[in-house]
């Protein structure tokens, strides 16, 4: 039965564990993890894209942006005239520019009512955005556009976008599009969105190669940079373009591949206007135009740790897909992961329940091993296993799993010290009857002594005194040792333990041996567990419990404080009912007759602490002598 509600324990858990959310996001801290220690994004060769950046020193050579569309142009045509594989620009142009010569003519009609005619320049360059326009088309540049689902105009969809991606599958979709001024996307070669997704944790791990928008599925931006110079086939979520192959999921992500910023050559965009640049470093390459001035872009971080501005994205998707370092994570594997760390967890907990805790720890260790193992390996040939889809809910599965066994154990553990306990106590009772089946006058002596010294040990704890020795362990053993105190007696021949009158000197003399009888029999027992606390109370009570406070006790003479304290209390209680019982030699004095006698012994026979204790509990004493006749 208790094995069925493990079962049922284990399925529950591993229920709210998928519906929690907690599968992708340790799947993702796993992944930073390996993918760091495997280190794949490690190229020997140098990148195939090279970033143009409008930095903060072009700014201020410059000025702050918007640049005019003329100084754009420059731009394009200074890298085309490098002979660049692909033009891209990172920038989105919605609005027209105001620089423009019409725009300044609109603006003084519009606002000062001023027919302000400028002249002097040609008239192509009287319309920035046209001009703009004609150098885009020129130079077959890739732009960008932003889908959104706030609501954007109407875009214009290049050819390319109509014909050639219907066939793609992926569940992103988009029902809007933030775009380029019409005139200028229309004379891009392509276009593709900059969106990039961040985890739920904030940090970037993977892009998609196409989101849908209306009936068309628009491109990246950077697989729209490399689609601007090839064609492109796609099937079964794996894309062909320039003779490379890669595998998406079903949504069409691939996980990044990052490299340093610094593995990316960067030039700064007031070198490339300036014709300050190596014009053999754009040679066959990739440009993508962007920036990275505060402000002007976003910031990513990603799986190093490291945060990026947007161009680098780009750039690591080209750069991936051209070394074909992208990493592909097969949706499938989360399920078959999930539901072998349900199995083998089922193992676990029969493991547990048959108490096989070496294969336990055997199965545990070895499978989370082979997984890191696995993950490891497929790693660095690109493929992520989502080794947090098994070792997350096993984790947390095993970590319950030996919680509730700890609770179970300490439970059981509990009952079987308790039992052993009070099977050691009875042991205990039973040793100290043997004194009594000698000497039957003692009656209930031992009962009534314990019952004394419970009282008198439970009031010193709850007044503070004598507070560094009486722990809550000393207080239950001092209890079970005082059963000990007369042991000794087995040893006092039947002749004096049961003569039924008073003892005569010589006959004493040997009736105080018991002390140290009952000494040498517990210190018998110390042989091999010289640092057990009861025999050690034990020991104090049966030796010293005939010392007396002034040093004229035996059997050693010792005074005060050189008495440990439990033989110091066990003298009060022992005096005590010895003084309200009968004895074959005298009849019992009254409780108040005793209780005089006591008193009395105060700084002589019984520490004074004590007898004071004792005063203020006569009443309880009085009452368990008269419960235990």
């Amino acid at each position: 039965m208790k094995i069925f509600y493990g079962i049922v324990f284990t399925s529950i858990l591993f229920f709210f564990i998928y519906k929690s959310g907690a599968l992708e996001y340790f799947d993702f801290k796993l992944y930073d993890i390996i993918s760091s220690l495997a280190k794949t994004s490690q190229h020997k060769k140098n990148s195939s894209v090279v970033i143009v950046d409008i930095d903060e020193k072009s700014l201020k050579y410059l000025g702050q942006w918007p640049w005019s569309r003329l100084i754009l142009s420059k731009l394009i045509d200074n890298i085309s005239r490098t002979n660049p594989a692909n033009i891209g620009i990172d920038i989105l142009f919605p609005e027209k520019d105001k620089t423009s010569i019409l725009e300044v003519e609109k603006f003084f009609k519009n606002y000062f009512s001023k027919n302000l005619k400028i002249s002097g320049v040609g008239k192509y360059l009287f319309d920035n955005d046209n001009f703009f326009a004609q150098t885009l088309a020129k130079n077959q540049v890739t732009m960008p556009v932003y889908l959104t689902n706030t609501k954007g105009k109407r875009c214009f969809i290049p050819k390319k976008n109509r014909q050639i991606y219907k066939s793609t599958e992926t569940s992103y979709e988009s029902p809007n599009m933030l775009c380029n001024l019409s005139e200028l996307q229309k004379s891009a070669a392509d276009i593709g969105f900059i969106n990039a997704q961040k985890d739920k944790d904030g940090i970037l791990r993977r892009v998609p190669m196409f989101i849908k928008y209306k009936n068309y599925n628009i491109p990246s931006f950077a697989l729209a940079n490399l689609i601007n110079i090839d064609g492109i086939e796609i099937k079964n979520h794996t894309i062909s373009i320039l003779n490379r192959t890669f595998k998406t999921d079903k949504n069409s992500n691939i996980l990044l591949n990052f490299n340093n910023k610094k593995y990316y050559k960067t030039i700064s965009a007031i070198n490339v206007l300036s014709n300050k640049f190596d014009k053999n470093e754009f040679l066959g390459k990739f440009i993508i135009i962007g920036t990275s001035a505060v402000g002007l872009h976003d910031d990513y971080m990603v799986s190093s740790g490291e945060i990026v501005p947007g161009v680098f994205i780009h750039a690591t998707v080209i750069d991936n897909i051209l070394n074909n370092k992208t990493i592909y994570q097969p949706q499938y594997l989360k399920f078959i992961n999930f539901s072998i760390s349900f199995l083998l967890s089922l193992i676990l907990l029969i493991l547990i329940y048959k108490r096989l805790y070496i294969r336990v720890l055997s199965l545990f260790i070895g499978a989370s091993l082979f997984y890191l193992a696995a993950g490891f390996y497929f790693l660095k040939n690109f493929i992520y296993i989502s080794v947090g889809y098994f070792l997350t809910p096993y984790f947390i599965f095993f970590f319950f799993a030996n919680m509730i066994f700890i609770l179970f154990y300490y439970k059981e553990r509990k009952n079987f010290l308790e039992d052993l306990s009070k099977a050691h106590s009875e042991t205990i009772d039973s040793m100290s009857l043997v004194v009594e089946t000698r000497d039957a006058e003692t009656g209930a002596h031992i009962l009534r002594t314990k019952e004394y010294m419970r009282c008198l040990v439970d009031y010193l704890f709850t007044h503070d005194l004598y507070k560094n020795d009486l722990t809550k362990n000393y207080r239950e053993l001092i209890y079970r040792a005082t059963s000990l105190h007369d042991i000794g007696k087995v040893g006092i021949p039947d002749h004096i333990l049961k003569k039924p009158s008073k003892l005569d000197k010589d006959e004493y003399e040997i009736m105080k041996q018991h002390s140290t009888i009952g000494r040498d029999i517990i210190e018998n027992a110390m042989k091999n567990n010289k640092n057990n606390q009861f025999l050690k109370i034990a020991y104090n009570i049966a030796y010293y419990h005939h010392e007396k406070w002034d040093g004229s006790g035996y059997p050693c003479g010792i005074k005060k404080d050189e008495i440990p304290l439990e033989a110091r209390m066990m003298a009060l209680v022992d005096v005590y009912d010895a003084l309200i019982s009968k004895r074959c030699y005298k009849i019992p004095f009254s409780f108040e007759e005793s209780e005089k006698m006591i008193v009395k012994g105060s700084g002589t026979h019984f520490d004074p602490i004590l007898v004071g204790v004792f005063v203020e509990l006569k009443q309880k004493f009085k009452e368990i002598a008269q419960e235990i006749r």
